[in-house]
């Protein structure tokens, strides 16, 4: 199961795989891959019980698919095009996929540790095995380039 952070982490690399570049797009995407965890907020809420509603209707494919679809055709992960117009296609495909990728991130077993403080209900060490984790995957995902930016000097991979 992946946390907040792991989703998160997920969410900007496919955000930034789809050709979203701008920091306010890609901060949309890293909170829209935890969207559906919010229902751990209303479970407190509603219910004094964070865990009441977790893993109900938010973590639906429909939920996620369609949740991820508005997103992007409301422009809030918005990839750039090369002349200037919005595919709206795209844009919708991407908040899909990147909102969608919570399902499948919740369904990987990740090793439990028990050491050290707990912040909702996982270890610190499983918030750093879970960042290591998805961080490793994240960086298969994040496209590279190499292609020369306008001086003609070609950046290097971990730039693009």
């Amino acid at each position: 199961m992946a946390s907040p952070v792991g989703h998160g982490i997920i969410g900007l690399a496919l955000a930034r795989r789809f050709g979203i570049k701008s920091r306010i797009g890609l901060a949309a995407a890293a909170l829209a891959a935890s969207l559906p965890d919010a229902d751990i907020i209303a479970g407190a809420i509603f219910h004094g019980d964070p865990w009441k509603l977790h893993r109900k209707g938010t973590h639906t494919l429909n939920f996620t698919l369609t949740a991820g679809a508005l997103a992007g055709l409301a422009g809030l992960l918005a990839a750039e095009s090369v002349d200037g117009e919005r595919d709206l296609l795209l844009d919708a495909l991407a908040g899909a996929v990147i909102i969608g990728s919570h399902i499948p991130l919740d369904r990987v077993p990740i090793p439990t540790l028990s050491r050290g403080p707990s912040l909702l209900g996982m270890s610190l060490g499983n918030w750093i095995v879970d960042a290591a984790i998805w961080s490793g995957l994240a960086w298969a995902i994040w496209p590279r380039s190499v292609e020369p930016d306008a001086a003609g000097a070609t950046p290097s991979p971990m730039t693009s």
